[in-house]
């Protein structure tokens, strides 16, 4: 038996070769299969935190090496144009011009001499320069500071002549001073005497890189060996490094790397690559760069770090992570190993059980078919008989050999053969079947058998288990009890039904009798209240009789015919159609309803004798025989005239109502007073700007579409409807579905039992509205004209009043005046010219003689034309002065006004206006005002103007420089913690710095200092939010206002606060789970208010939580920032969230 269960475990193939249960054993595949599972985890899991641990580390030296690379980028750029602008300040400076041009007075120059140099000195200690030099056209040296300050005649030769070409500054960069072999760089500025003048000297001043730039590209703000920046820009076919390196001395300014290289980041940045980039350095060492090209600079950055640094302490970590997954695949093997070799153990005890069992369970079993009452057969998987029972011996003649030869086919007989395909389909059940067939004995007698079948499956082959039992005498008594208990339900049911019968109709009989007598009773009421009812409802009836033609009417009927009551009833047809005008038509349909049996049913006119005329509605019905044939027809008829006349008069009114409800003039709807919309006609809809289909579907809603701001008159004038049964017509506004607001007047009554219901009115009033608004400012502007214009003439009225006193002293005065008149003349600063129609001088003053220089004798022929060719060589362009001298004599009501510029470079204004004796003009008064010093003066404020612009302009930019360092400070910072909490304060800290830092950048690029295009300031937050939150745009949507609005500093930053909060509050909270969303932010201004409206339709705060319980640092400032811009802030959470802050412009 052992060497049996061996050969089943372990199997030998016949041709002797082995198999691979040889090799592994089927027992142990799982414990194998499982160990190369954990295996691979093991590995797995050490290759990912290996390449997941890798992946931090260069992500944050990337980090910060980008950081590093901006901050630097931007602190050289700033350094850079600050130099460029010093250069354009000190080129400008009044006192060099001055010193210049004194040079030739030795007396007057030294005084200027030391103010210039304690100029130069002092700028030197301010913006620490190596020097500074002044030099002469012929590139003598003037003055320099300090005295052994050098300048190279290599430089002389080749800046000097383009710097005397120029008007703006000339810049050199960086190169090696030719006498010191020191890196320098130097400015040569072109000075003028006037801007537009020639260049009488050039400015040059001298900055050593060594003291700021060279430190600041060399410093690194962490501990470091091999990382450093560099500065290089292109030079021919090279690459230029311009700073010290930290691995090759002396390479400033010297050290060149040919193009053909392209591993070196250098290379590649003058190439045109830019961010991080892996190659290797001037030493062929592999690194990690981040390269910038520096804004406003020839110059490029590149910032690096040894790749052998990054992974120095990568190694100990890999190492580390090697011994922990050898250490755990020893421990996996061993534990999966002690764990096999008990499985196996357990395998083979419990197999030596189990057989134990099973040669126990076949003894019982033997015992249990010998002794059974019933068949018992064993079938293989053929339904082959294997196996059975004496019992089945003695039921059926075979012995044991003869059933081992034989197939459930052949138990059968013909008829139970029949259904063999079919009841083996039901055998194959595994849970068991009973079959009911035929089976025949070997003698050939043929016998009824019940089969109860299992399927049984032993050591994976299947075996038919039947227990087969022969029920002939059963079927014997069952049919007999079967057939006497048929016959006594049979007799049952025939007496019961003959009880039910009798009965059934006993209780009918006497029904019929209760009902019978009730009926009668029941009859004689309802033909008294038929006759008191067709009183009352003006109805009668009628029978017609075919045979006699003649016509029964109830005493209803004679009374609407107005025809005589005859006790019998009977009238002739003729004389009751008399009464009807129409009565064709009438007899008509009675002829149609006797032959062919059309309904009868009319509405006709009768004109009853002596009566006015009524409508009549009828209908009738045909009676006929027992053959079908036609006897009379009885009918009833109603007066309908009133009922008539009342339905003419609703069609009316409906009609009216209908017309009322539709028209295009007036919005109508039927709703209640809680919100609910009915009804509503076209007019409404238009009003809102919704459809038909909304209002169907129940999607409108009057308090949805009511600003909440009218909603507490809504309420109100609900509360006078439901005391008065209407409410007073009132003002108020509905959002229309493209969100705009329109003005309505509102009126409406309430219905219904609890007065819950309304019929409501609404005009559109927002015409009405604007012409209003319009009237009120023309009847403001009217007001204001009517002011002034009665002021006016309380003026003219005084005027009017002292000219008439003066008309009485106007004798007495007209010398004094003529007095006054020739003093004011010639005390006048500006020469006047009075000139009559004919062109004769009428009077002068003595400033017009000496301006120019007019003799006595010239004047005093009282002739302008000779006057006038007098001056003429004065003019710098005599023709076009006296064409326009002409153009104002031919239309004396001309007044002109121009600038003469004379030889000696003097200029004149000259003003003409007409002399007018009231309506009537008699002559032309000339002025003429010498403007040569105003203009000197007048460009002299532009040109300090200018000058402070510029300086203004460098402090705006200076200030958002300073703001960028401490952005890139928070950014660098926020990349060195650990801490996210920390970092996200930082960060917030950083889009809050460049909020303000971004006004001050608009104001340095606008043309006005004071003010800022505000629509171009949200673009550039927003992109800059966006930015630093790494949001993607297709995931939240972001939509700007395009309106031009400017606004003052003193509002833009705060209002540049409170929209950073808010982008961020929304961007960090309002789209959790990456869901998608749309922010909306607007900018628009009145005539005395600001309106900054922000929405998103994101999860949303409650207005509760941010006006009463602010929790965090973004609403506070938020809240203090509105409040600094004395605004104030709404909060709409209907859909999403939307902030409405209004500030005083």
């Amino acid at each position: 038996m052992s060497y049996a269960c061996f050969l089943n475990k372990y199997p030998v193939r016949v041709d002797g070769m082995k198999t691979l249960d040889e090799y592994i054993p089927k027992n142990f595949r799982l414990p194998l299969f499982i160990y190369l599972i954990i295996l691979c985890l093991i590995i797995g899991t050490g290759y990912f935190a290996v390449n997941y641990q890798q992946n931090i580390n260069e992500k944050e030296i990337k980090s910060q090496l980008s950081a590093i690379a901006d901050l630097k980028s931007s602190q050289i750029s700033v350094w850079y144009h600050e130099r460029d602008l010093d250069a354009e300040i000190l080129a400008k400076d009044l006192v060099i011009p001055v010193y210049i041009n004194s040079r030739n007075n030795p007396g007057s120059s030294d005084y200027i001499q030391v103010s210039l140099l304690e100029w130069m000195n002092t700028t030197l200690e301010k913006y620490d320069y190596q020097g500074i030099i002044l030099l002469s056209p012929t590139g003598e040296v003037l003055l320099k500071e300090p005295q052994n300050a050098l300048i190279s005649q290599d430089s002389i030769h080749q800046y000097l002549s383009p710097a005397l070409n120029s008007s703006d500054p000339i810049n050199t960069d960086l190169f090696r001073d030719p006498d010191t072999h020191n890196p320098v760089m130097e400015y040569w500025c072109p000075i003028k005497e006037k801007t537009d003048g020639p260049v009488i000297g050039v400015l040059v001043y001298q900055i050593d890189p060594k003291r700021y730039l060279f430190p600041l590209i060399q410093s690194w703000p962490t501990n470091s060996e091999t990382s450093e920046s560099l500065l290089i820009r292109p030079e021919d076919n090279y690459v230029l490094f311009i700073n010290d390196l930290r691995h090759v001395s002396n390479a400033s300014l010297s050290l060149r790397i040919p193009l053909s290289k392209d591993d070196v980041p250098a290379v590649m940045a003058v190439k045109g690559q830019v961010g991080i980039v892996y190659g290797n350095d001037y030493r062929g060492v592999p690194v990690i760069a981040d390269i910038l090209r520096i804004n406003g600079t020839p110059w490029y950055l590149v910032a690096k770090i040894d790749q052998n640094e990054i992974y120095a302490p990568f190694r100990f970590f890999v190492s580390l992570v090697m011994a922990i997954l050898l250490l755990l695949l020893a421990v996996s093997g061993i534990a999966i190993w002690a764990v096999w070799v008990k499985r196996e153990n357990d395998f083979i005890s419990q197999n030596f059980e189990l057989k134990q069992k099973e040669l126990i369970l076949a003894d019982r079993v033997r015992l249990l078919m010998q002794q059974a009452n019933d068949a018992i057969f064993i079938f293989d998987s053929n339904w082959k008989i294997i196996e059975a029972n004496d019992r089945a011996s003695e039921q059926y003649g075979y012995s044991l050999d003869e059933f081992r030869q034989m197939s459930l086919a052949d138990l059968r007989s013909d008829k139970g053969k029949a259904t063999l395909s079919e009841d083996l389909e039901r055998m194959n059940n595994p849970l068991g079947s009973i079959v009911h067939t035929e089976h025949r004995r070997k003698d050939k007698s043929v016998f009824p058998t019940e089969s109860s079948i299992r399927t049984i499956n032993i050591d994976g082959a299947t075996y038919h288990q039947a227990i087969i039992r022969d029920y002939t005498e059963r079927i014997i008594f069952e049919t007999e009890l079967e057939k006497r208990n048929s016959d006594l339900y049979s007799l049952n049911e025939e007496l019961g039904a003959s009880f039910e019968e009798l009965s059934s109709q006993e209780e009918e009989l006497r029904h019929q009798m209760d009902t019978l007598k009730q009926s009668e009773i029941q009859m004689q009421e309802l033909q008294n209240r038929l006759i008191e009812a067709q009183k009352v409802g003006h109805l009668g009836s009628w029978e017609y009789y075919i045979n006699t033609g003649q016509v029964w009417l109830s005493d209803e009927g004679f009374r609407l015919f107005g025809l005589d009551v005859n006790p019998e009833g009977l009238i002739e047809l003729e004389k009751v159609l008399s009464c009807v005008p129409d009565k064709d038509h009438v007899y008509r349909a009675l002829m149609d309803l006797i032959e062919h049996e059309v309904p009868f049913k009319l509405e006709f006119t009768i004109q009853p004798i002596g009566s006015q005329t009524r409508i009549l509605s009828s209908i009738a019905e045909l009676i006929q025989g027992e053959e079908k044939n036609p006897i009379k027809v009885i009918g009833i008829f109603q007066d309908v005239t009133e009922r008539k006349h009342i339905e003419s008069q609703l069609r009316k009114q409906e009609e009216k109502l209908s017309a009322f409800f539709h028209s295009p003039i007036l919005g109508t709807l039927m709703g209640d007073i809680y919100g609910n919309i009915f009804q509503a006609n076209d007019e409404f809809l238009r009003i809102i700007g919704y459809s038909r289909y909304e209002l169907e579907k129940g999607l409108i809603r009057w308090d949805d579409i009511t600003p909440p701001e009218f909603l507490q008159l809504d309420q109100s004038s609900i509360i006078e409807a439901q005391e008065k049964g209407s409410c007073t017509p009132y003002e108020k506004q509905y959002f229309r579905k493209d969100g705009a607001r329109i003005w309505v007047l509102i009126g409406y009554v309430l219905t219904g039992e609890g007065k819950d219901e309304s019929v409501a009115f609404i005009l559109d009033i927002s015409r009405v509205k604007e012409k209003e608004d319009l009237i009120q400012k023309l009847n403001q502007s009217l007001e204001e004209k009517i002011l002034e214009r009665t002021n006016q003439l309380e003026s003219m009225n005084i005027e009017l009043k002292e000219e008439v006193e003066e008309r009485i002293l106007a004798e007495e005065e007209i010398q004094k005046a003529l007095s006054l008149l020739t003093a004011a003349l010639e005390s006048t600063a500006d020469g006047l010219l009075v000139v009559d129609k004919s062109r004769k001088i009428v009077t002068y003053n003595k400033i017009f003689l000496s301006m120019w220089n007019i003799p006595d004798s010239i004047i005093k022929t009282d002739d302008d034309i000779t006057t006038l060719g007098s001056v003429l060589h004065l003019v710098k362009n005599p023709d076009q002065f006296l064409e326009k001298i002409n153009q104002v004599y031919k239309d004396p009501s001309r007044e002109t006004c121009d600038v003469l510029e004379l030889l000696d470079g003097k200029l004149f204004e000259r003003v003409s206006k007409p002399q007018k004796v009231g309506e009537e003009i008699v002559g032309t008064v000339w002025s003429f005002r010498d403007i040569t010093q105003k203009t000197q003066m007048e460009n002299e404020i532009e040109r300090s103007l200018r000058e402070k612009e510029i300086l203004l302009k460098e402090i705006h930019h200076r200030v958002k420089n300073n703001m960028q360092v401490i952005s890139s400070l928070f950014y660098i910072q926020s990349n060195i913690t650990k801490d996210e909490k920390l970092k996200e304060i930082l960060k917030e800290g950083q889009n809050r710095v460049k909020s303000i830092a971004l006004v001050h950048e608009e104001l340095y690029q606008s043309q006005d200092l004071n003010s800022i295009n505000y629509s171009d300031y949200l673009r550039k937050i927003s992109k800059n939010m966006f930015d630093s939150y790494q949001v993607n745009s297709s995931r939240i949507k972001l939509e700007l206002s395009h309106e031009d609005v400017l606004i003052t500093i003193s509002k833009a930053v705060p209002c540049g606060l409170i929209i950073n909060e808010l982008l961020s509050n929304s961007l960090k909270h309002a789209f959790p789970d990456q869901r998608k969303g749309t922010i909306t932010i607007s900018f628009s201004s009145t005539d005395n208010e600001y309106l900054l409206v922000y929405s998103d339709n994101g999860t949303g705060i409650s207005e509760e939580d941010f006006l009463s319980h602010p929790t965090t640092l973004g609403v506070e400032l938020i809240k203090g920032l509105t409040k600094q811009l004395q605004g104030t802030i709404e909060l709409d959470q209907r859909e999403g969230t939307t902030y409405r802050i209004r500030f005083p412009v």
